[in-house]
């Protein structure tokens, strides 16, 4: 992977984002609901939400404007449990790109999730089908 890398805007995780986000997701595990369906007391975000909010940011950072599709998702890697009152950023490093027949490229991406200390929440190993290759040397917000 590159050394260069985006940084996208940060989303704030309030307790009702992690509800609402454990209520509409269907988790059942005990760490979310308590035995009678009642999400528990301050919970954790479950990590395929993470992820959830983590694409959603990628998106709008600007850095996939000219992605087809997601097509593998390599590993995702959870390091630490946020919960309501954190923020999280999704740090994204360009890797390498090949060349397809149809003209396109199959680029590999890693998505680094960090809380509002910068600590490692999760890292995510991402390919995608893209119109036009990133260059992690010129790639520039827009």
């Amino acid at each position: 992977m590159s050394t260069i890398f985006v940084e996208t805007d940060a989303v704030e995780l309030t307790s009702d984002v992690v509800s609402g986000l454990i209520t509409v997701g269907g988790f059942t595990h005990p760490l979310f609901r308590q035995p009678d369906g009642l999400v528990v007391e301050d919970p954790p975000l479950p990590g395929q939400a993470v992820l959830l909010l983590a694409g959603g940011l990628v998106e709008q950072c600007g850095v996939l404007d000219d992605a087809v599709a997601m097509v593998e998702m390599r590993s995702a890697r959870f390091h630490r449990m946020v919960r309501a009152g954190s923020r999280l950023r999704v740090r994204v490093e360009p890797g390498e790109a090949r060349a397809t027949r149809s003209q396109r490229w199959v680029q590999e991406f890693v998505w680094q999730v960090l809380d509002d200390a910068g600590a490692l929440v999760a890292t995510v190993d991402v390919v995608m089908l893209m119109q036009t290759k990133v260059e992690g040397s010129t790639w520039e917000p827009s």
